[in-house]
């Protein structure tokens, strides 16, 4: 069998009210590039197996699982089993815009030295309405090429279904080390520390954010604070390949781990465990004591002390005792 030009590698479980959604946008790409969807029915309790096999078309192929695997396992599972020669990474909540393929695969074809290229996103809610139509804050409205390494330690700005990356890439950093709670972020960093990157300043897919989405759950649990400081401690803990690239990284140690425990800290916050926040705030400002500068910083850390309603209360009052913008 010849191999595709390009592998779609689709865990699924869970996600069976937005599968359609996700398999028709990816059917229906501009471009007519030859294509295969694998997917990882990873013993899903909803609907999911009889959603993937009502389809008939060759181009999907399935993976069935009897028993869980987790998700972690089913994506190194479908790396393995792609063929073609770049390979897209997509949860079925997610889906595309149409020209995903037509913006990305040229540049890939023109540019042997990047490894890597994702767009801009915009969020959709769990009915698929669109709530926020653009995301990126980090490339100034521009296409972007070069190495992304240092900015993407300190902050995770690439959103997996915008991104397609060569066969050989991907696998330079697989598989993916058991126990770790996510994949998009480890790739992004593994490939940013070989290969530049190149950002195109087009939204190429919509990323649903909703109450069972795999990113909340973990932020929850703890996982992902456990997951993102193995990975640090990792690549610091290891020379890059380009000495300019390792000095530079080296540099911006403490902002980076700043940078974590502070997004640790706002996510607790927001999750209202108030303790875990108080000590990952804390932390931050350890790193980097410029932040209890920030007023935002210091009012949280402080609010982490409160009980929840107080604060509440206290932040509505405040805002009643600002005057109206443009009032003298």
């Amino acid at each position: 069998m010849s191999s595709p030009l390009v592998s779609f590698v689709m865990p699924c479980y869970g996600y069976g009210r937005y599968l359609r959604n996700c398999l028709d946008s990816i059917l229906s790409l501009d471009g007519g590039y030859d294509i295969e969807i694998i997917a990882i029915h990873d013993a899903s309790p909803d609907d999911t197996l009889a959603i993937l096999k009502s389809y008939s078309d060759p181009r999907l192929k399935l993976i069935d699982h009897e028993v869980n695997q987790g998700h972690v396992i089913s994506v190194n599972e479908g790396l393995q089993a792609s063929r073609g020669k770049y390979v897209v990474r997509i949860d079925p909540d997610d889906r595309y815009t149409p020209v995903f393929l037509a913006r990305t695969l040229p540049i890939l074809e023109r540019h042997p030295e990047v490894g890597l290229v994702y767009g801009d996103v915009s969020i959709i809610n769990a009915e698929g309405v669109v709530t926020q139509e653009r995301c990126d804050q980090t490339h100034a409205g521009m296409d972007f090429k070069g190495n992304e390494l240092v900015a993407l330690l300190k902050k995770n700005f690439i959103c997996a279904p915008t991104v397609v990356a060569r066969r050989e890439a991907w696998m330079s950093a697989w598989p993916i080390p058991s126990g770790l709670a996510f994949n998009d972020w480890y790739f992004n960093l593994m490939l940013a520390r070989r290969w530049e990157f190149y950002y195109v300043h087009e939204v190429l897919a919509q990323y649903r954010v909703h109450g069972l989405n795999h990113h909340t759950a973990i932020g929850k649990d703890g996982s992902e604070e456990r997951s993102v400081l193995w990975l640090l401690d990792k690549i610091y803990g290891e020379t890059e390949p380009l000495p300019e690239l390792d000095l530079a990284k080296q540099r911006a140690r403490g902002e980076v781990y700043a940078a974590q425990y502070l997004d640790f800290g706002l996510k607790y916050f927001g999750h209202e465990m108030h303790r875990d926040a108080r000590r990952c705030l804390s932390t931050a400002v350890r790193y980097q004591p410029a932040l209890l500068l920030d007023p935002r910083v210091s009012r949280l850390l402080l609010a982490t002390y409160l009980p929840r309603p107080w604060y509440e209360r206290i932040k509505k009052a405040m805002k009643k005792r600002m005057p109206a913008r443009g009032s003298s």
